[in-house]
């Protein structure tokens, strides 16, 4: 798994349309915007389980109670991996890292899985703002 991580004064997406032809949930249209949050950008990548999912927001929550983030947001983004999982794992894997973090009390929004969206952000400029991390 790679996360790219940002802690943005404030996130909004909105889905444009379907990546995929058979889609895994239908959020189509959906529009949201977050305020200081924590944006996971979130590469599900083979051989991801469970237990990566529960690493990365034991790791994620760090960042979260020390800038003091309201939120999080899971981000899906398979931009930053060529050793993707397939569909139904990745979603698996996000729908897991969503549970575990409501599970650490984590305020959690999910982003649709499948989807082209549109976004934009301002991200703060400390040194927690912009991290990285590779999972396995």
């Amino acid at each position: 798994m790679k996360i790219l991580q940002w802690h943005c004064e404030y996130f909004r997406y909105k889905v444009t349309k379907p990546a995929m032809k058979i889609l895994p949930e239908n959020r189509d249209g959906e529009q949201k915007e977050f305020k200081n949050v924590i944006v996971a950008l979130v590469s599900v990548e083979k051989g991801d389980e469970p237990e990566t999912a529960r690493n990365a927001i034991i790791a994620v929550k760090k960042q979260i109670d020390e800038v003091k983030a309201d939120c999080l947001l899971i981000y899906p983004y398979a931009h930053l991996s060529n050793n993707l999982a397939t569909p139904s794992i990745a979603i698996t894997i996000l729908k897991e890292m969503e549970s575990f973090a409501k599970q650490k009390g984590i305020d959690v929004f999910r982003a649709p899985f499948g989807y082209y969206k549109e976004f934009e952000t301002k991200v703060k400029g400390h040194p927690l703002a912009e991290l990285s991390k590779t999972l396995s």
